[in-house]
């Protein structure tokens, strides 16, 4: 007896994903968008909205990451009649541009590998 054909989907483009542990948290490219849209759009809700999750989503995930570091990454100012808002703080800053360089750095190294694995790939010549 043979076994079932497996359904074949579009072939994914091999990849890497960097991930960084800090404390008992996990930082990402998500959490490490997220961040960049906060000090980008000075406000929570509006980094939420363009990333397409909920406030709470995004400050659970914000807080969470936070929770990693001795000093914040980012402060808030509540609203009223000064409208309130986030903003990075050097730290927050600091994170971001180290996080994207490392990215830069694995990618780069990681090309050879990558331009291989696009090679041996199912779904790549198959037909």
């Amino acid at each position: 007896m043979t076994a079932p054909k497996k359904t074949r989907h579009a072939a994914q483009e091999p990849g890497v994903r960097t991930k960084l542990f800090i404390a008992d948290e996990t930082i990402g490219l998500g959490k490490i968008n997220l961040l960049a849209l906060l000090g980008e759009a000075g406000s929570i809700s509006a980094a939420a909205r363009q990333m397409g999750m909920s406030y709470r989503r995004a400050w659970f995930l914000l807080d969470s990451m936070q929770s990693g570091f001795r000093d914040p990454l980012f402060v808030t100012e509540r609203g009223g009649s000064s409208k309130g808002g986030a903003k990075l703080t050097p730290l927050g800053e600091d994170l971001i541009r180290r996080y994207r360089a490392h990215v830069a750095l694995v990618d780069d190294q990681s090309a050879d590998i990558l331009s291989w694995m696009r090679a041996v790939q199912i779904g790549q010549n198959d037909d």
